[in-house]
């Protein structure tokens, strides 16, 4: 992976003007319409010929389970296990890190700059009152995964939903909970393995966990994680599907037959994905990695990447999968049908690795020299927070975002798809889903992003995206020889020292529509400047978009877009959810940092639950401002930080967070931080590995769930 030094200070402007052009994917969807403070927005064809039909199928009912939850208090997490860590895998798309170039035709890009001296848009200032959040500071934890695995797991990840009074929080660690709208706990922790019925299987929860409020038709809840069809006792996913064991990956969907949690039934079903595309390499070892779902009137929409994970059948170079990557794979489903517990439910599916209709701009990712490497990667649905904000025209519309950053080296393009067509789901048999379309368009020229999310720090700008936390007191990092017996390492003197906060890259984690716009955010490298001085963070891009109805299909135009960095700190995993026109949107992340060169705000922040409010017309933060919302109270002390090696870590801090918005009640949003301090080294090591009950003995993440009226 090729790792420059630090970026020299010639970087692009936030206000720098340029032309924004707006490329349609399919040809004959062209559109006109206003520049973002820029030139005249255009459309122009990409690509030739008609896009492929979707393929149509059936997804079967598996099972249905009783509602694990009860509606109590829920008793103290159990006594934190000693059996060892796992990380649930998240590959990246490979040709990011594959190739020592760009393209000719991807556009040039170096790291945006924001002035937070004197204070301007995209750099904000911090704030600990909270802005008005309330906040329960003990979502889901480490400590949690010994109701589970008996190991412990990172990264953590969260789903979130809410609706009908409730909220419900999901991990990486196949665990969920609901809270009262208050946030107070509605029920104990339950393992996924429960709810989905995975242990009568002999199956176990894989990770990569979701959750969504449905509104329309009374109200129901959808949850979706991947599942390995082995058992937990076995040793779960980790010995499984992660492992490149045939036949081993599904995508485990449950839906709730009504509108409560706590006393619902639950239809199951499993999608597989080697049958869904069993003409790709590696058909029968495809992964159906980060996935992530969304809803119209008439879908439940799913996305997941899918990867080879079985080498020996990966194509030599330029063929389709030479990377193990086959590119991003989007389904429609049949939500009535979903939410009714049919034992058959139509879906369309459209494989973007495959599909010469669709193919990105820069190359084809199934064939020539860029198979593999230009491929449409993490295109995240947008889901609804009501009935009134889906999208009915053209036959029932669903849109999806992603970012253009195949290579690395940076990019000023993002993408929106849409499906049209989506109400003939409900034909019998799926006989009219031939009248169902996807599409999308290209916005070129918006503002630059740039993040591979390498182990280095970002400081160091270029493929490097480690977020720097304020110094203190490690217990695992002090004693990592018990780390190093752990993963065999019998080399001489181990050193584990605090590092950084991975922020994985800049592609999409969740997107939404509401208020009659697309809102998403990534992850970007940003240029803080102060005075004559400067300095390289991880921050956030984000952009608004309007779908219009004006012609054969969806044409978009963008309606704002913008930066938000903490100023001397950084940011990771920006979240950005939409709500009414006249509130705008909520963006969640966490905050650390160290200060930056001077040592700002006393060292710098430990990793912190934050958030900031963005509209449809602010540039910037509202108010040039991110409040913190639950202070992180130690360094991330987790086993993926750390390498007992001369080796360099990439923790996997997490891979996202979540947001969701709730008509007439305001914005729920979580994040992960550190809630406990570090207990004496001395003592973890002796006496107490859990430091009290506080964290587990190779991990001490937690989250946070706040609301926001």
């Amino acid at each position: 992976m090729r790792r420059p030094g630090v970026l020299k200070a010639a970087v692009l402007a936030l206000s720098a003007a340029g032309m924004i052009v707006l490329s349609p994917i399919l040809p004959g969807a062209g559109a006109t319409g206003t520049a973002l403070r820029a030139g005249a927005v255009t459309a122009t064809p990409l690509g030739s010929g008609a896009s492929s039909p979707p393929q149509v199928g059936q997804l079967t009912r598996s099972n249905q389970t009783p509602s694990p939850f009860t509606a109590a208090t829920p008793a103290a997490s159990p006594a934190p296990n000693q059996r060892g860590p796992h990380q649930v895998p998240h590959p990246a798309p490979p040709g990011k890190s594959k190739r020592s170039s760009p393209p000719a035709s991807v556009p040039s890009v170096n790291v945006p700059m924001v002035s937070c001296q004197p204070l301007g848009a995209g750099c904000d200032a911090i704030s600990t009152s909270h802005g008005g959040a309330s906040t329960n500071l003990y979502g889901l934890a480490a400590t949690a995964n010994g109701r589970l695995y008996g190991q412990d797991v990172e990264p953590p990840d969260q789903g979130l939903c809410a609706g009908n009074g409730y909220v419900m929080e999901a991990t990486n660690i196949g665990e969920v909970q609901v809270f009262n709208s208050d946030l107070s706990p509605a029920s104990p922790i339950v393992s996924l393995d429960s709810l989905m019925g995975l242990t009568s299987l002999g199956w176990s929860s894989g990770g990569d966990v979701m959750c969504l409020y449905d509104p329309d038709s009374g109200g129901h809840w959808f949850i979706t994680e991947f599942v390995s069809t082995n058992s937990e006792a076995s040793g779960g996913a980790f010995t499984g599907c992660f492992a490149g064991v045939l036949d081993a990956c599904r995508e485990g969907l449950a839906v709730s037959s009504n509108d409560n949690p706590l006393t619902t039934t639950w239809n199951v079903y499993f999608l597989d994905p080697n049958q869904l595309s069993p003409n790709d390499p590696g058909a029968g070892y495809l992964l159906n990695d980060f996935a992530k779902i969304g809803n119209t009137q008439d879908a439940l929409l799913l996305f997941y990447d899918e990867f080879n994970l079985n080498p020996a059948t990966v194509p030599a170079c330029p063929a389709y999968g030479c990377l193990g990557f086959n590119g991003s794979q989007e389904l429609a489903l049949q939500k009535s049908a979903l939410e009714a517990g049919a034992t058959q439910v139509n879906l369309v599916h459209v494989n973007m690795g495959t599909d010469p209709a669709i193919q990105p701009p820069d190359g084809s990712c199934a064939s020539g020299p860029t198979a593999g490497i230009t491929c449409w990667y993490q295109d995240i649905p947008a889901s609804s927070p009501s009935a009134s904000d889906f999208d009915n025209n053209f036959g029932g519309t669903g849109f999806m975002v992603g970012s253009l950053d195949f290579t690395g080296e940076g990019d000023s393009r993002v993408a929106v798809f849409y499906w049209t067509g989506l109400s003939n789901l409900d034909s019998k048999k799926c006989r009219a889903c031939s009248q169902i379309a996807f599409g999308g368009q290209v916005f070129t020229g918006v503002e630059p992003y740039m993040d591979e999310g390498a182990g280095c720090p970002a400081s160091e700008g270029g493929v490097c995206g480690l977020g720097a936390q304020k110094a203190g007191t490690l217990d695992l990092g002090t004693y990592c020889k018990k780390l190093a017996a752990l993963i065999g390492y019998t080399g001489t003197a181990p050193r584990c020292p605090e590092g950084g906060i991975a922020s994985n890259g800049d592609g999409a984690t969740q997107a939404s529509y509401a208020g009659g716009q697309i809102w998403f955010a990534i992850s970007t490298l940003v240029n803080e400047t102060f005075g004559p001085a400067s300095e390289i963070h991880t921050g956030a891009a984000y952009w608004v978009v309007s779908p219009g109805a004006t012609g054969p299909a969806p044409t978009f135009t963008l309606t704002n877009q913008g930066y938000v960095a903490a100023a001397h700190e950084d940011i990771e995993f920006p979240t950005l959810v939409g709500g009414s026109a006249a509130e705008g949107a909520v963006m969640s992340f966490t905050l650390s940092g160290n200060g930056g060169p001077s040592g700002a705000d006393g060292g710098g922040y430990f990793p912190s639950s934050a958030f900031s409010r963005v509209t449809a017309s602010s540039v910037g933060s509202v108010g040039k401002t991110v409040y913190l919302t639950a202070m992180g109270q130690a360094p991330q002390d987790g086993f993926s930080e750390y390498v007992p090696t001369p080796a360099t870590a990439r923790p996997r801090w997490g891979d996202y967070g979540a947001g969701v918005y709730v008509p007439g009640v305001g914005f729920y949003f979580a994040s992960e931080y550190v809630p406990y301090a570090n207990c004496d080294p001395l003592y973890w090591y002796h006496v107490d590995e859990t430091c009290g009950g506080t964290r587990d003995p190779f991990a001490n993440y937690g989250t946070s769930v706040s609301f926001l009226p």
